[in-house]
């Protein structure tokens, strides 16, 4: 008799509405596996109709003790800055991992903590590490073990978004609330623009700040509550263009999901050019600005139908659905 593989996912905060990626993984294995989900931190922002049930950890003997029924084949997890809970945790049951790196986790770590984490992952019990095309480089120079790493596109459900009717023409942005992000150049650029409808779809952290900012400028921007994941494809197609804003000196955005997201609903990007590596995610049918003068006269006009038609097509390099079976290799040798 064939037996279902077994895998648990180790993760620090399930389940997280601004962590959707993890959620689009899951669904995307769809029922080849049999998952369990053990999370470290309670979410402050809970996603709703989340897939999976999970349970909050506490100790080493407690995850021995939520394994006896539940022996995985494989452990995996989200982010190099969990790398050293799971090494622990597959040491721990005697089996080996695997990980998804991201962004701000290799952009905001220094050289010595990249090195420090390259011990675990070129461990014999780490099978391997899906990561961004363009962290590649700097984990190997960090002395990853290139053979390990395998260069991935966001896990995007592409096929949610992908909708060619006619858009709306307000102007969004969206993500975690947070410095790196520096929602507030988009809060300014409402203001120089004001007869634009402008909506900030903020992620909880500074949120309050951010709306306090908002009113000291009167208002030019709706600062909209949270929207759960599965009406965001519906938000999308009232908007011309998404301007997703960042800090040019912290540079610690990485490859955004909502990118992708907007590209498949139609909607124009616009985004901060704080590394080279964007110029890529965000294809030859998108901007980069370096000023939010800049973005003022970009979002003047209409966003280009040709450019909005390649948009379609640059978007499902990011469908998981195209790329989830680099993470089912990694587990196959084990499965």
């Amino acid at each position: 008799m064939v037996r279902t593989p077994k895998v648990l996912y180790f993760v620090e905060r399930y389940a997280q509405i601004s962590e959707t990626y993890i959620e689009n993984e899951i669904l995307a294995l769809g029922d080849a596996y049999k998952l369990r989900v053990v999370s470290i931190i309670k979410p402050d922002l809970q996603l709703l109709n989340y897939t999976l049930p999970y349970t909050m950890m506490r100790t080493r003997e407690h995850l021995l003790q939520m394994t006896e029924d539940f022996v995985p084949s494989v452990i995996h997890g989200h982010y190099l800055t969990m790398i050293d809970r799971l090494f622990s945790a597959s040491e721990t049951l005697q089996t080996p991992f695997t990980l998804r790196a991201h962004s701000f986790d290799i952009l905001g770590a220094s050289s010595d903590k990249l090195a420090h984490w390259s011990r675990f992952a070129n461990a014999e019990n780490c099978l391997g590490i899906l990561t961004f095309p363009f962290t590649v480089s700097w984990l190997a120079e960090a002395g990853f073990n290139e053979n390990k790493l395998i260069p991935c596109y966001p896990v995007v459900n592409v096929k949610a978004f992908d909708d060619r009717s006619e858009n709306g023409n307000a102007i969004m942005n969206t993500g975690a609330a947070l410095p790196k992000k520096r929602m507030e150049d988009f809060i300014r650029l409402g203001s120089k623009v004001p007869q634009r409808e402008f909506n900030l779809y903020p992620l909880g952290y500074n949120t309050r700040r951010l709306a306090d900012y908002n009113e000291s400028l009167g208002n030019p921007v709706n600062i909209r509550t949270p929207v759960q994941p599965r009406a965001m494809p519906a938000v999308f197609k009232n908007h011309e263009w998404l301007v997703y804003t960042a800090c040019p000196q912290l540079k610690t955005v990485g490859w955004p999901l909502s990118v992708a997201e907007a590209q498949a609903s139609g909607v124009g990007v616009c985004m901060a050019n704080i590394r080279p590596d964007l110029k890529d995610y965000v294809g030859d049918c998108g901007f980069l600005y370096d000023t939010i003068d800049d973005v003022t006269r970009i979002i003047e006009q209409p966003f280009p139908e040709d450019l909005r038609e390649r948009g379609f097509e640059l978007a499902k390099r990011s469908d998981v659905s195209s790329h989830i079976d680099l993470l089912r290799d990694l587990w196959s040798s084990v499965a």
